[in-house]
């Protein structure tokens, strides 16, 4: 309880740190460390992540960006084609993890999809697979 209690904290900072690095992509990574309360390299982490997003997906809105961003420091490798993707209900999560696959089809797929408008996040590309695009880029 207590390490999801840090978890929960950590993405508020995450969140908080991507807002300000794309509402401020000038702003040194000192300042926006302090502001978050995330480590220098944690931000410049973030700044690399976001931008790459930005690249990889131009017509997503910001708050995708920074969704996917975010989400992004908290994917965990299960094997070559699998990969957990924490879920916070900061981020409007119902479930505590979502598993994110490659199938034969060299395709994404996510168990939100399998979920209540499952159909609607798997035809635009949910968050949780932007996160591990970005985690592995």
């Amino acid at each position: 309880m207590k390490l999801r209690k840090k978890e929960e904290s950590k993405i508020k900072r995450v969140l908080r740190a991507c807002k300000i690095i794309l509402g401020n992509p000038l702003l040194s990574d000192r300042i926006v460390a302090a502001e978050a309360g995330l480590k220098i390299e944690e931000v410049r982490k973030l700044k690399t992540i976001l931008a790459d997003l930005k690249m990889r997906f131009p017509n997503k809105k910001e708050t995708w960006i920074i969704r996917a961003g975010a989400r992004s420091l908290f994917v965990e490798k299960i094997s070559k084609k699998h990969w957990l993707v924490k879920g916070f209900k900061e981020l409007g999560d119902y479930y505590e993890a979502y598993h994110v696959t490659k199938g034969p089809d060299n395709k994404y797929h996510c168990s939100c999809h399998t979920h209540t408008y499952g159909y609607v996040r798997e035809k635009k590309i949910c968050t949780h697979i932007g996160a591990v695009i970005a985690y592995r880029a």
